[in-house]
């Protein structure tokens, strides 16, 4: 794959902030501007890592993976055809817009004791906690790029007699499919940072990322902490890259697509 001018200039740039942010906590912790307790080296944090390996952390980390996966997926499998009827179906949508502005005001963890009650203790409660407002966002992105496909096509595709289904599916998808990514972006960050926060606080899972995390901070090892949370943070940027690579693969055929961020 070749990059534009502008896409390597965007990269180094984003490489050379990370470089000056190591710089930057190296020299603060060398010159013990802060107490190692609070933030330890990098270099400290780096050697905790095959220690962290040794105890369970690769599987802690596929656990969690997992469940970011499995939310993202039910809330696309959902958001997606709900999201394009509705904005095929404007009246429709109209009619149910106020219920789902709503929800979507409503923080998913003011939510939990309600999953709790419905679905049960266990894995079904992270998974569908996390994929509650990754669906809300799905669907309003869709809901907004069905909203502003192209009126010409769709009344080429009501010419050929295409049924609903037919018309969703191989005309009204393409045309909101940016909108669905942008969304799916989105959905991404927010899986990621409830099941970690559910694995953390909640005490559901005996594993998973948040759980390590939690139980580093509490046996105060802090390097193994940070570590961890570093993990996270390369997780979420991982699997910002890769919708940004399926977006780029699936929109080639859009002018600039390879240009966006």
């Amino acid at each position: 794959m070749t990059f534009s001018g502008s896409a390597l200039r965007q990269r180094s740039r984003a490489l050379l902030s990370f470089a000056c942010l190591l710089g930057a906590w190296a020299a603060v912790t060398a010159l013990r501007l802060v107490d190692p307790i609070v933030l330890p080296s990098p270099w400290s944090v780096a050697r905790a890592l095959p220690g962290m390996l040794r105890e369970r952390l690769l599987a802690d980390v596929a656990l969690t993976l997992g469940r970011v996966l499995a939310a993202l997926a039910c809330a696309c499998v959902l958001g997606i055809p709900l999201g394009l009827f509705l904005g095929y179906r404007r009246r429709t949508y109209e009619v149910l817009s106020g219920p789902l502005h709503a929800l979507r005001s409503i923080p998913a963890s003011a939510l939990f004791p309600l999953f709790l009650l419905v679905v049960g203790v266990g894995e079904t409660s992270i998974v569908s906690l996390a994929a509650y407002p990754s669906l809300l966002v799905i669907l309003a992105n869709t809901v907004s790029g069905a909203a502003l496909a192209n009126k010409r096509r769709l009344y080429q595709a009501r010419l050929l007699n295409l049924t609903t289904v037919q018309l969703l599916s191989e005309v009204l998808f393409y045309e909101a499919l940016p909108a669905i990514f942008n969304g799916i972006r989105t959905a991404v960050s927010y899986s990621l940072v409830l099941v970690i926060a559910v694995e953390m606080f909640m005490g559901l899972g005996e594993r998973g990322l948040g759980r390590a995390i939690y139980l580093y901070q509490s046996t105060y090892r802090i390097p193994e902490t940070y570590g961890a949370i570093i993990i996270a943070g390369t997780i979420g940027i991982g699997l910002n890259w890769a919708v940004t690579r399926g977006h780029h693969h699936m929109l080639r055929w859009v002018p600039h697509a390879h240009e966006e961020q």
